[in-house]
């Protein structure tokens, strides 16, 4: 029986040797389990996130989209459901008043596959559904223009001012691959330009708050609105430029404005976003942001939004175009240095606070001529002098008009 016995143990010792090689071989390509979502992630329901629509463009002008809801109204695979064409980027309080557009609200799709992928197709409606980044490439966004003009009569403290503002808005791939950019979000970069012509404040022996007659901006800008998960992403921004009068280039007239923005995906049809906003003036340097966009339906959209509030309606359709109506707020002005009539050279602010009633023509295709139309209450009025006298100069309560025109 020992014979027996001792040569099944020496069987077992030589099987366990021979398969070591394949067990530590095995060992060496074990993955590791896939670590657990975020404690939100398991919270929300997964109907809460819906994917973009058929109709998405990563590469479209606007950037900055809320995925739409499965319970959405459909519409035309070509339309656009809400404003503005006319946002720039990336909107700062006193240059720009218009949230990014949503998406329209069609049928929900995959997000688009990796380049090269097979099976990307066009279907009858003439829609490239899930195209690749070839397909949906365009590094012409846009161009903006718009002009505005707050009332004055020159004489005493009532000051006029008109607004020429213009942009080109270009897009690069960033992180195009990332797996912290599912929207395939672009970096979009806006060389601008902007021209101020001041009428008033009357300069005497009394009073010193003189102003040059023109100021005018030079800047570039760029933009990323990635979305990292189906409920996280960001608004971000950079804004380097020049804001001077024509005589007059020092330190001073350099100026950097930004802005970092949270989002947080709360239900198919509101955005909870908060962050901050850098102006870079003298007198207000930070703003913060805080609120909500929420779009019940195809017909809607509301920005419940410090400092850049607004409320939008679909009025009417045509052919070509859809006609919206809007309530907005914003917080407008900015920064310059000149040359005061002592010859001394100062950086003065110029500050308001803007709520407009407007309409606004939005193509309903990706490309087109749009076109806005507002006219607004301008209070809180102030120039705001780093080397006075005066430092601060209180001007009366005005109204504005102001027209934009974008392709």
């Amino acid at each position: 029986m020992r014979a027996p016995l001792r040569s099944a143990v020496r069987s077992l010792l030589v099987a366990a040797a021979c398969s070591l090689p394949a067990a530590r071989s095995a060992a060496q390509t074990v993955a590791l389990p896939t670590p657990p979502s975020s404690q939100l992630d398991r919270v929300m329901a997964a109907q809460y996130i819906a994917p973009p629509p058929t109709t998405w463009e990563p590469y479209a002008p606007q950037a900055g989209q809320l995925p739409p809801a499965n319970i959405m109204p459909a519409a035309p695979q070509t339309g656009t459901w809400a404003p503005s064409a006319l946002s720039g980027q990336p909107g700062y309080p006193g240059y720009s008043t218009a949230a990014p557009s949503l998406v329209p609200p069609v049928s929900p799709a995959a997000y688009p596959p990796p380049p090269g992928t097979p099976g990307s197709v066009i279907p009858p409606g003439g829609v490239m559904a899930n195209p690749t980044m070839q397909q949906t490439m365009r590094v012409f966004q846009g161009v903006r223009g718009s002009w505005a003009y707050i009332y004055g009569t020159g004489n005493g403290t009532s000051v006029g001012v008109n607004e020429l503002d213009t942009t080109a808005t270009f897009a690069l791939p960033f992180f195009y691959h990332s797996q912290a950019n599912l929207n395939h979000a672009p970096l979009l970069i806006t060389p601008g330009f902007g021209l101020q012509l001041w009428d008033g404040p009357e300069t005497s022996a009394t009073m010193l708050a003189d102003l040059p007659p023109s100021t005018y901006d030079v800047f570039l800008d760029a933009a990323w609105n990635p979305q990292f998960t189906p409920l996280f992403g960001a608004e971000l921004g950079v804004r380097v430029g020049i804001y001077t009068n024509w005589d007059v280039l020092v330190w001073e007239s350099w100026r950097i404005m930004g802005r970092a923005v949270g989002t947080l995906q709360l239900t198919p049809t509101m955005q909870g976003k908060a962050g901050i906003v850098y102006l870079d003036r003298n007198q207000v340097k930070l703003l913060p942001v805080v609120g909500m966009t929420w779009v019940p339906n195809a017909n809607a959209r509301y920005d419940i939004l410090f400092p850049t509030p607004k409320a939008a309606w679909r009025l009417s359709e045509m052919p070509n175009r859809s006609l919206w109506g809007f309530v907005a707020g914003e917080y407008g002005g900015g920064a310059w240095t000149f040359r005061r009539s002592t010859g001394q050279i100062s950086p003065f602010d110029y500050n308001d606070i803007r709520i407009t009633l407007g309409g606004e023509l939005v193509p309903r295709t990706p490309q087109g001529l749009s076109g806005t139309f507002e006219v607004g209450y301008v209070f809180y009025r102030q120039l705001f002098y780093v080397d006075g006298p005066p430092q601060i100069q209180n001007l009366p309560d005005s109204w504005m008009l102001r027209l934009g025109l974008a392709y």
